[in-house]
């Protein structure tokens, strides 16, 4: 596909909050283990960024055009340009409970127990001053600068997991709150179903079409396609080799039989079809 035929993804360089609501008391019975995070933070050229290679945001509600401010969970994504405001999901709605998380990171692993009912924290962003964010928790004001980190304990409420082995027991949840503050936010664009990846130091334009794909015991050798495609791995952040795992396994995984589809932007981020590639 030409690269004026593809929509730009978003670019943002904005404060950049996370949340967590864990109950580390609970033993877990479910996990949510994915192999590559959703959201991959590492630095560039000095520059934070925190790239999302699978679309999280909503599609349905596009974020404002002068974001202020994103907020990320273990659930989802918001971004925000007006204040106070309602921060995204800490737990998941079943049809006989409700999943919380054990333990868990934002974007990626968690350990999680699904409960009879559970009684959602009040939580909310007052606003942003500067690069300083103002919570509101349970009726408590909190002021985070960039770099913070805290772990605040909520009030204690009686849980009852569906697990029959596992009787009503009582838990103090705690709001992990992590503040790395201003990044630069790479997402793909808003209602697409394409997987954004950085460029690599790759020149799409110099790659062999089709590509000879290389394995080791019938499986993709990923670093093998680093070098035969001419990718220098080891002056990439590590960060930015395991997005390059994430490309390889998406666009060339030999137990796919679909040819990929991939096209390098005018700013040599690169864009994978999904409709070609597990999702």
């Amino acid at each position: 596909m030409p690269p004026d035929a593809v929509e730009l993804p978003l670019t943002r360089a904005v404060p950049y909050l996370e949340l967590k609501l864990e109950h580390t008391s609970l033993d877990p019975t479910g996990y949510n283990d994915k192999f590559f995070p959703d959201a991959v933070p590492y630095e560039l050229d000095g520059t934070a960024r925190v790239f999302y290679w699978r679309p999280v945001l909503d599609g349905d509600a596009p974020p404002p055009e002068d974001w202020q401010l994103a907020c990320t969970t273990t659930h989802g994504i918001g971004a925000y340009s007006e204040f106070p405001a309602e921060i995204p999901p800490l737990t998941t709605e079943n049809s006989d409970g409700v999943t919380v998380i054990v333990d868990g990171t934002v974007a990626g692993e968690a350990a999680t127990v699904c409960l009879a009912s559970y009684r959602q924290p009040e939580i909310r962003i007052d606003g942003l001053r500067g690069d300083t964010v103002s919570l509101t928790v349970e009726r408590e004001n909190y002021a985070f600068d960039p770099g913070e980190r805290r772990r605040i304990q909520l009030e204690k409420r009686r849980v009852e997991p569906l697990d029959e082995k596992t009787e009503t027991t009582v838990v103090t949840p705690e709001l992990v709150v992590r503040y790395p503050g201003r990044r630069e936010l790479h997402h793909p664009a808003l209602g697409t179903a394409g997987r954004l990846f950085p460029s690599f130091g790759l020149d799409l334009t110099g790659v062999p079409n089709p590509v000879s794909v290389p394995t080791t015991a019938g499986e993709l050798d990923h670093e093998a396609l680093a070098k035969e495609l001419g990718v220098n791995l080891t002056v990439r952040p590590y960060a930015e080799r395991v997005l390059w795992q994430a490309f390889a396994y998406s666009a060339f995984d030999p137990h796919e039989k679909r040819m990929p589809h991939v096209t390098q932007l005018p700013t040599e981020q690169i864009i994978l079809e999904v409709s070609r590639c597990d999702s």
